[in-house]
């Protein structure tokens, strides 16, 4: 189900750095209308095709747990099995037993009996015989009734996942066909218009030759550092691709996922999800390991490193980058899992 978004290059995907909203975070127009248009009609691409894919990534979590439920109610349904087997053959013995002796004079009973003593102290109980063999029943039909429960609940279980499945699928499709909008636009520009649209996303990231050193590495908790660093190790050649957690490919959420990961911390498969992670943090406490969120409704996150820096897996087209904070559009909040 994994999407690498065409080619990696200047005439792949979607310009995630080209202004979203009015307000600060907004670019003044240049002197190229046309290349003005392109960026606001590809931020708006990328924003439908970010949405897309979170809700993708949030399909694939409630399948991963219907899966989880499906194997539960299997099991569940397996222990119940053998309670109804077990209480059926109870009853066919006490049934079996009941029908050999029924009509049988009690004195004949007594005198060809091997143990009378025996037979006499089971006399004491004949007249419960019925009242168990009745108990017996209903405890049988009770169980059987919640096996019946539980093999419907696994059945409807099935079919909802079948449907997300297709949810997916079709999930699948729309963000590739977000992706051939983008490429169609790119493809429209000029090669100097491409040029100036790189340049115009470089101006807002930085440098990662040196990444280690652009950390703040006195203020976070030891673990955080740790997920920074490894989060920030995999810039240079990581790769963008939907629903990848590593090792070498991620989107934004499994690159969160995966430098946690790497230090014993779990995290689902969302952005979305990850914003309800941990406590929230303001803006001007941040420390490096916290997780940045993006857009209303959320469908992005990159870390904190720092320095008024952070790394984030940004778009098929850009890959891996350490982005300023403060170029970057529509910022929702953070949250600190660890520290």
């Amino acid at each position: 189900m994994r999407l690498r978004a065409l080619v990696r290059g200047s005439l792949v995907a979607l310009c995630s750095a080209a202004v979203v909203l009015a307000g600060p975070t907004a670019r003044p127009a240049s002197a190229d209308p046309a290349l003005d248009e392109a960026k606001e009609k590809l931020a708006k691409i990328e924003q439908q095709q970010s949405e897309i894919g979170e809700q993708w990534s949030e399909i694939k979590l409630q399948l991963a747990q219907g899966k989880t439920k499906v194997d539960t109610l299997n099991a569940d349904i397996a222990a119940q099995q053998r309670k109804v087997d077990g209480l059926r053959k109870q009853a066919q013995q006490v049934a079996i037993s009941h029908f050999q002796t029924r009509g049988v004079d009690i004195t004949i009973q007594l005198v060809t009996s091997p143990d009378p003593d025996s037979f006499l102290a089971d006399m004491s109980t004949m007249g419960k015989v019925d009242q168990n063999m009745n108990s017996l029943l209903q405890d049988y039909q009770a169980e059987q009734a919640n096996l019946a429960d539980l093999q419907r609940a696994a059945r409807d279980q099935v079919t909802t996942m079948a449907a997300e499945e297709r949810r997916l699928a079709a999930l699948q499709d729309q963000i590739e066909q977000k992706i051939r909008e983008g490429q169609a636009l790119i493809d429209q520009l000029t090669e100097q218009e491409r040029q100036r649209l790189n340049a115009d996303e470089a101006a807002s990231s930085e440098d990662a030759g040196d990444a280690d050193a652009l950390i703040d590495s006195g203020s976070a908790d030891s673990r955080a550092l740790r997920a920074v660093k490894y989060a920030v190790s995999k810039v240079p050649t990581g790769q963008y691709v939907w629903g990848a957690e590593g090792p070498n490919s991620f989107d934004c959420s499994g690159l969160m996922l995966a430098a946690y990961r790497s230090v014993g911390i779990s995290l689902p498969h969302s952005s979305r999800a990850q914003f309800r992670m941990g406590r929230p943090i303001a803006r001007d406490q941040l420390k490096p390991g916290d997780l940045l969120f993006f857009y209303n409704p959320v469908h992005h996150v990159g870390m904190y490193m720092g320095n008024g820096l952070f790394v984030h897996a940004r778009n098929p087209r850009n890959d891996l980058e350490i982005t300023k904070l403060s170029s970057y559009p529509a910022y929702q909040g953070a949250r600190r899992v660890v520290g």
